[in-house]
């Protein structure tokens, strides 16, 4: 694989329910990462998967959501960190003890936790508010984290997963259903030495290999809709007493997020916002 096609779409008001809608009608299309970022919903598929025909084909359900046309180009995959070096991944840093940065970001000195992130195509670089989010409520429990068996669902880039081990976990599983996520994410945890980091390619079903009361901590900071959907084998994994911690939906949805979690058996514990965005902590009964 080369590189990537990249569908730019431009939501109509309310743009972030919009936002919502038209990410949920291209997930069962040839496109697999989306975001949605500066008032555009951008979406990448694998070179050659999305024909301009499919593309029209979609865009027939997407129209009624978006102003103006789908744009789209092709991403060479060795031109993709230079791209988001000049274009929006700056360095970020949560309540002063979490530094986040690439590798062509100089190092600082004076942080407890500095974490090296190349994306590769991958989400989780901290620029986006969810990811400050569960980065935030991973600090604030911290003492969860000390030794802990932790599952970081939708891992990305393993910026999460990496950051459960420097918080303290003595073994963290990343999952992700992106071949080059799953491959990012390992580079990542051997760039950031740490070891006790096993990315792995699948998703919710992969889950149904592991035992009950697997796992002390699930990081998960993917679509309100996966969440919903894989909300039971989530929980099915996370020991009594254990932390769930969930990202990737707005505030408005926070309700929504919290009803069924309470169903599947699960207590509110916080939850923190940022730029519209929500992260929700809760605990297994």
């Amino acid at each position: 694989m080369n590189g990537f096609t990249e569908l730019r779409l431009t939501p109509a008001e309310p743009q972030e329910e919009n936002a919502e809608i038209i990410i949920a009608l291209l997930e069962d299309s040839p496109f697999t990462t989306f975001e949605f970022r500066d008032g555009a919903v951008l979406a990448w598929a694998e070179e050659g998967t999305a024909t301009d025909t499919e593309i029209q084909d979609l865009w027939q359900n997407l129209s009624a959501f978006c102003t103006g046309n789908p744009e789209t180009h092709f991403v060479e995959k060795e031109n993709w960190n230079e791209s988001w070096e000049k274009s929006f991944f700056e360095p970020v840093t949560v309540r002063n003890r979490v530094h986040i940065r690439a590798p062509f970001h100089p190092a600082v000195t004076n942080i407890e936790h500095e974490l090296v992130i190349e994306p590769k195509m991958s989400f989780g670089t901290g620029h986006h508010a969810t990811t400050r989010l569960m980065a935030t409520l991973m600090l604030d429990a911290e003492d969860r984290f000390a030794g802990a068996n932790v599952l970081d669902m939708g891992t990305g880039t393993g910026v999460l997963g990496i950051l459960a081990v420097k918080l303290g976990a003595k073994g963290v599983t990343g999952v992700d259903n992106e071949p080059w996520a799953a491959e990012n994410a390992a580079e990542n945890a051997v760039v950031n030495g740490v070891k006790a980091f096993t990315s792995l390619l699948g998703d919710a079903g992969l889950l149904k290999t592991m035992d009950d009361d697997t796992f002390d901590v699930v990081l998960a900071n993917i679509h309100l809709n996966v969440l919903l959907t894989d909300g039971p084998a989530y929980l099915r994994v996370l020991k009594p007493g254990g932390l769930l911690l969930l990202s990737g939906f707005y505030v408005h949805d926070q309700s929504l997020i919290e009803k069924n979690f309470t169903g599947y058996g699960a207590i509110v514990q916080n939850s923190i916002e940022n730029e519209g965005w929500c992260a929700v902590g809760l605990i297994k009964k």
